[in-house]
């Protein structure tokens, strides 16, 4: 156990998650030591195990890996995190290695894939899928940002952003983020204007199709 690789992996598909755990504990110097479908039962057992690796989806219930990010540094800071997605697009690509991601590959990639990016992270290496074009590596390496219209959100913005995607209410939001709902309410309102919406539903329209779909 003190010479593998210790990994946790934080998904909300089942099937995936077994999948993972099955190839990583067959390797000799790796293992899984626990598993989530959230962030909140992520946050304890990441703190309890203190993991070297994190495996992250972006699109889960609740918080999205992203956002995820800065929770897991704050209680386990040398837990390296690795990104593992359906999710192509450039600006949450840049938005997870800004946050302090350190690999990103696609679940359309082979799983031999992660498995090969574990030891690399673990080397020091930054680990991107195959099938990123030199542009975007080139981007992420000088820690660029994404110019979209949703690179003017801060990353608090982004996570209630996300939330507010998933059609949860400024009362849930508060609940899950520790917030009040006054303050998501004005976060909301901030929002808007830069996203330049003027009615919820276009808001709520616009922030689907940008967090969850892939």
């Amino acid at each position: 156990m003190a010479n593998k690789t210790s990994v946790v992996i934080i998904d909300d598909h089942p099937v995936i998650r077994h999948g993972i755990r099955s190839v990583i504990d067959k390797q000799p110097d790796m293992i899984t030591v626990g598993e989530s479908d959230s962030a909140p039962k992520a946050l304890p057992m990441i703190q309890k195990t203190q993991p070297d690796v994190a495996i992250l989806d972006i699109s889960m219930s609740g918080i999205s890996g992203i956002d995820l990010i800065p929770y897991i540094n704050d209680r386990s800071k040398d837990t390296i995190i690795i990104i593992y997605t359906m999710s192509d697009k450039p600006d949450n690509i840049l938005r997870a290695f800004n946050a302090g991601a350190k690999g990103y590959i696609l679940k359309a990639d082979l799983i031999r894939d992660l498995l090969l990016a574990i030891p690399k992270v673990m080397k020091g290496e930054v680990v991107f899928s195959k099938t990123f074009s030199e542009g975007l590596k080139e981007k992420i390496i000088n820690g660029e940002s994404d110019k979209g219209l949703l690179s003017l959100l801060s990353p608090r913005e982004h996570e209630i952003a996300n939330l507010l995607a998933q059609r949860l209410t400024p009362d849930n939001i508060g609940e899950i983020l520790f917030i009040s709902p006054k303050t998501v309410r004005v976060h909301r309102t901030n929002i808007m204007h830069k996203l330049n919406c003027s009615r919820a539903n276009e808001l709520l329209l616009l922030l689907h199709d940008h967090y969850l779909k892939a």
